[in-house]
């Protein structure tokens, strides 16, 4: 794992899903939410940036530690990364971002919903995205020379322990984005799934969710398929709310161009037992 990707929330912060008004209403009352195939994200480069950072990695440790180390990590990085199926919630720290009303949330007629990320109870890791690519560099060749020199103290031995360690980075590096989206601070929560052989093919195979200390966290999500446009794209369904044990919902903020008074989704918030959430406004200037 990329130990500094690790979101872990400070005070009192929230993290905001920008969504058009249908998916508002059911994110609200389903208290659920879908996270989809990381390949159907806006960022066309979502599947190569975080390899593209290991590449330049492996190129400066063939320098310092040789060809056989990295030959080591390379195969288990490549397992996590471009063989298993992400499905990816976007959320962001910042609720009312211009960029974000028009990208995510109908052209500004939409909601952002704040989440409280110490109450969302989800079978999937929740990472913080890093922007700057000199960090990224720094950051992941930081963690492989500490492997290295974990596998040099007991003699290279490459088992159980080290692939299973280096799948996990491999999965950890869709936390790593391009610099042209670090304006949406985006904290994702990124859920498993497996891709196994199919025919002469392959298919998407659901796994379920353990935790970092090895505790089950759910069992195998189903995966289902929807349309935008011409793309079909798988995602799972997850529960946020616990079995409605939890709320974290705890601000709505309404976008620029959202026709609603405050009151009205005061009204229907309380309505289905929602209750005791902030509502308020967009400030942006923004007419389409």
């Amino acid at each position: 794992m990329i130990q500094a990707r690790w979101y872990i929330p400070t005070g009192d912060e929230l993290i905001y899903h920008y969504c058009a008004p249908s998916s508002f209403i059911e994110i609200v009352r389903s208290q659920t939410i879908w996270l989809s195939a990381s390949y159907a994200l806006n960022d066309i480069s979502e599947r190569s940036w975080g390899y593209s950072i290991f590449g330049k990695v492996t190129d400066k440790l063939r320098e310092t530690v040789g060809a056989e180390f990295v030959n080591q990590i390379t195969r288990p990085v490549a397992m996590g990364y471009l063989h298993a199926m992400q499905m990816i919630g976007c959320f962001s720290l910042d609720g009312d971002v211009l960029s974000q009303w028009r990208a995510y949330a109908q052209d500004g007629e939409g909601f952002a919903i704040g989440f409280s990320p110490k109450l969302i109870e989800m079978p999937a890791k929740k990472l913080r995205v890093l922007y700057d690519e000199s960090d990224q560099i720094q950051e992941l060749l930081g963690n492989f020379m500490h492997i290295y020199e974990v596998e040099k103290s007991v003699g290279f031995k490459y088992g159980e322990e080290f692939q299973s360690h280096l799948y996990e980075i491999g999965l950890d590096l869709c936390a790593y984005k391009n610099p042209a989206f670090r304006e949406e601070r985006e904290i994702r929560l990124a859920h498993v799934c497996g891709m196994v052989p199919a025919g002469k093919s392959i298919k998407i195979l659901a796994l379920g969710a353990i935790g970092p200390s090895g505790e089950r966290l759910s069992g195998p999500l189903e995966t289902r398929f929807r349309v935008r446009k011409s793309l079909i794209i798988p995602y799972v369904v997850a529960d946020y709310s616990n079995k409605s044990t939890v709320n974290p919902i705890k601000e709505v903020v309404l976008g620029p161009q959202n026709e609603n008074n405050p009151v009205n989704i005061e009204m229907f918030l309380n309505t289905i037992g929602v209750l005791d959430v902030a509502v308020r406004r967009s400030t942006a200037p923004y007419r389409p």
